[in-house]
């Protein structure tokens, strides 16, 4: 990877997470205070995550697509990657036409009694509801066109643009909270932001970028069903999103009811909100895993492989126990609810972020060299099952009953998907398991330690709590530098950098 393009993308994945993490510092606090509180909260993540399922046909086919393109343009096919694109956009196309025809019949179904909604008129609900169907529509195609400048080695600039539009959603979102607008204008701004970025990213593109300005003539509807099937797998992981972020939101507002879904919905922001470091880590480097896959150039990609490894391992432990150690002042400086902090409930999602955090990085590797058939599988019936699984715990435990459930799955998840890497590699550049090993050994330490400091968080001052999690994240960090053996990845980062300071 050049250094200067490693730096866009770095550069334009601190924005992104960076207007993931405005999103949900903005728009939670906002429901609780202008909009009735938790319970509000908690039957709007309800009523969203009842449509989310719809969005995974958009990750199958963009995902699955733009991999493609990448993967052809690298090899100088210009022409096939211009096919992929104009197949992509006529099977989104008809997909979103039917998503606007259906999905009309929002309107016959009794919304508010099924998802046990008391704040919102049934008619008010329904409209809501079709107005996320469109939303999730128009982002297939806006999705397609911003993931589409990774064909040119450039997708720092598709990730500027969807920024942009997140921020000015968020925005758009938390001004008609503060109005106390409908769920049904809430779904419209949203809309709106969606169809204006649209626009603006086909300007652009029609500038700068033309060889990626889509044109149907390219394609034909016989490549249209060619990317069905590989889609379909792409699909199936994303239907495992929903099985994971979607799903137990409506199961917890169906058994415990808006007031747990809220709770549930906060407490795992808080540490969504941490994880946007990790992703970092591994999202930047999917550009770079496709090209090299389509290349071959399996030094490279064994050698990139180890060394993000070694730095979101180095960033499991301190982030993890880090957030966990701050929530109390979380929850006291984003929502003004102190007493939110439940040290058990963090406690688990702290160590199930840890969990994710190495689970993703694997499922990068997967994922962005189209080698993800069987992951896909593993991901739906996984999910599938963990749910059915976590009924009793949740009736006899409550919410952790259902956290306990989720942990033991992701560990289950995390080995199968280690198994998959292993046989990406050639047999002699197969990839190891002792790091993992290692960090399984660190993160038992380091969260049996921090088990103590946790529960003594409900009493100390907010000074004393941030001055106790910032030794502690200080002592993780010098520790797990030496253990994951980041002097690799420093000695790296200096070496390329050094030739550029000659020159100056």
């Amino acid at each position: 990877m050049k250094l200067k393009r490693l730096f866009q993308i770095l550069l334009a994945t601190f924005l992104s997470q960076g207007v993931t993490v405005i999103s949900q510092l903005l728009v939670p606090p906002f429901f609780l205070r202008y909009y009735g509180g938790v319970s509000v909260y908690g039957e709007w993540l309800a009523l969203s995550a009842s449509v989310n399922y719809l969005g995974m046909l958009n990750y199958g086919i963009q995902t699955y697509a733009n991999n493609e393109m990448t993967i052809l343009h690298s090899a100088g096919d210009t022409s096939g990657a211009k096919a992929v694109q104009a197949n992509a956009l006529r099977l989104l196309l008809g997909i979103i036409a039917c998503f606007g025809t259906v999905g009309a019949l929002v309107f016959l179904i009794p919304v508010t009694s099924w998802l046990k909604l008391h704040h919102v008129t049934p008619a008010g609900a329904q409209l809501a509801l079709y107005l996320l169907i469109l939303q999730i529509a128009v982002n297939m195609l806006f999705s397609l066109l911003t993931n589409g400048y990774m064909m040119v080695g450039l997708p720092h600039v598709g990730n500027h643009m969807a920024s942009g539009q997140r921020l000015l959603s968020t925005f758009a979102t938390a001004f008609a909270i503060y109005q106390h607008a409908s769920f049904a204008v809430l779904a419209g701004v949203q809309l709106g932001s969606l169809l204006i970025f649209s626009l603006v990213v086909l300007i652009h593109v029609r500038v700068v970028v033309p060889v990626l300005m889509p044109n149907l003539r390219y394609g034909n509807w016989k490549g249209v069903t060619a990317i069905l099937r590989p889609s379909g797998h792409f699909g199936l992981i994303s239907i495992g999103g929903f099985l994971t972020w979607s799903m137990p939101v409506l199961l917890i507002q169906r058994t415990l009811g808006a007031e747990v879904t809220g709770i549930f919905g906060l407490v795992r922001t808080v540490f969504q909100m941490s994880r946007q470091i990790l992703m970092i880590a591994s999202g930047t480097i999917s550009q770079d895993i496709t090209e090299m896959w389509g290349r071959k150039e399996w030094v490279q990609l064994r050698r990139l492989y180890d060394l993000s490894e070694r730095v979101v391992l180095f960033l499991i432990p301190v982030v993890t126990v880090g957030t966990l150690l701050l929530s109390p002042l979380l929850f006291t400086v984003w929502l003004h609810k102190r007493s939110m902090y439940q040290p058990e409930l963090c406690f688990l999602m702290a160590v199930i972020s840890g969990v994710l955090g190495i689970k993703e990085h694997k499922t990068q590797f997967q994922s962005s060299s189209n080698e993800h058939d069987k992951l896909s599988w593993i991901i739906v019936i996984g999910y599938s099952v963990m749910l059915l699984a976590a009924l009793a715990p949740i009736h006899y435990f409550g919410l952790v009953g259902y956290l306990v459930t989720w942990l033991i799955w992701e560990i289950i998840q995390t080995g199968l998907v280690l198994r998959l890497n292993e046989r990406l590699f050639p047999e002699e550049y197969r990839v190891e398991t002792r790091p993992l090993i290692k960090l399984a050994i660190f993160t038992l330490v380091a969260f049996a330690a921090a088990a103590y400091p946790a529960v003594l968080e409900q009493r100390l001052s907010l000074p004393a709590g941030i001055g106790l999690a910032a030794a502690v994240m200080l002592v993780l960090g010098a520790a797990a530098y030496k253990v994951f053996g980041l002097d690799d990845v420093a000695n790296l980062l200096r070496s390329r950098m050094k030739p550029r300071a000659v020159a100056a």
